[in-house]
């Protein structure tokens, strides 16, 4: 298990873009990613060894009970076996946000799960099964 990424939501994609890039970071991909029927355009910026999907709605937030606010909203951590540590992140208190899901994309082919930590904090769970992201 590893951090691989954090998410945050933005209110203007391109200026946000602009914005890390010129403080040092760099787009590595620029997707029209498919989720649950719809698009959701997500960059996903280099930040040293680590990433930042930044996008202006989130693919889980029509689910929370609450608006989702702009600024970092979830950590994407990297796992080698979706379902152990889904289980283990239920067995300790976390929440379903979205039930497990398949995505393909252009960063690769990976099972995720959303789910919310007993604190509050929005996790992403993701097995890749094909990582695609040019390094």
């Amino acid at each position: 298990m590893r951090l691989w990424a954090l998410g945050a939501k933005v209110e203007d994609v391109d200026r946000e873009v602009a914005f890390i890039t010129g403080l040092g970071g760099r787009t590595v991909l620029d997707e029209v990613i498919p989720f649950g029927g719809k698009g959701y355009r997500i960059p996903l910026m280099s930040l040293g060894d680590k990433y930042l999907h930044i996008g202006e709605a989130m693919v889980y937030e029509d689910r929370l009970p609450e608006r989702l606010s702009h600024g970092l909203c979830h950590v994407v951590i990297r796992v080698d076996k979706l379902a152990p540590a889904r289980e283990a992140a239920m067995q300790h208190g976390a929440t379903e946000v979205l039930p497990v899901a398949h995505v393909d994309a252009e960063f690769g082919l990976r099972d995720v799960a959303f789910l919310r930590s007993p604190g509050g904090m929005l996790i992403e769970l993701a097995e890749v099964h094909e990582d695609r992201v040019p390094e």
